[in-house]
């Protein structure tokens, strides 16, 4: 397992086994199992997400959240964001095709 380490942020959003859970500042105490999923860390206005196969989540009184997954999940994550970011962009391509033809025609 590696431990997921975060700055200060907001908000996270968890995919627990129990369901998904938000993690606010002043959070419960509170142990999770988690699920495979994406873990979206808010600490500006775009969140910064991680893919996650497994893991837990440890919540402790004083607000801060670990998170311990498999190795890789970094590795992973930038992969994930790197495929996103090319599937956006062919997407913008495919619209201007479709905008010119229409313009065209």
């Amino acid at each position: 397992m590696m431990p997921l380490k975060v700055g200060n942020t907001r908000y996270s959003l968890v995919k627990a086994t129990t369901g998904q859970m938000g993690v606010l500042p002043g959070h419960v105490p509170a142990t999770a199992e988690l699920k495979h999923g994406i873990l979206s860390i808010h600490e500006g206005n775009d969140p910064t997400k991680y893919f996650l196969s497994s893991g837990f989540a440890f919540i402790r009184a004083n607000s801060v959240a670990d998170m311990a997954a498999p190795k890789g999940l970094a590795e992973f994550s930038q992969k994930l964001s790197s495929a996103v970011k090319k599937a956006e962009a062919q997407i913008g391509i495919d619209v201007q095709s479709v905008l010119n033809a229409a313009l065209a025609g």
